[in-house]
C-alpha cells in the first residue's frame, strides 16, 4: 500500500486536525494541573504569596530580619 492510498483510505480534514491539536493541548493542561494540586500545594501557595509581598520590599525585610535577629540574640 502506498503511502498515497494510505492518505486516501484515512483522510484527516482540516477540523479533525485541529480539533484532535486542542484535545492534546487540553489534555497537557489537565495533566499540569493534577501537578499543580499535590501534597505540597498549600506550601507552594503560601510561599509564592510571602514571595509577593516581600519582593517590592527587599531592603525593609531585610532589615526588618536583622533587627529580629539581633532582638532573638539579645534575649538569648
Amino acid at each position: 500500500m502506498s503511502t498515497s492510498h494510505a492518505e486516501a483510505a484515512h483522510p484527516i480534514s482540516v477540523s479533525q486536525a485541529l480539533v484532535n491539536s486542542d484535545l492534546v493541548a487540553l489534555a497537557s493542561h489537565m495533566t499540569d494541573c493534577e501537578r499543580s494540586r499535590g501534597r505540597f500545594f498549600a506550601v507552594h501557595t503560601a510561599l509564592e504569596s510571602l514571595h509577593a509581598m516581600t519582593a517590592r520590599r527587599i531592603v525593609t525585610t531585610g532589615a526588618i530580619v536583622i533587627c529580629c535577629s539581633l532582638g532573638l540574640l539579645a534575649l538569648v
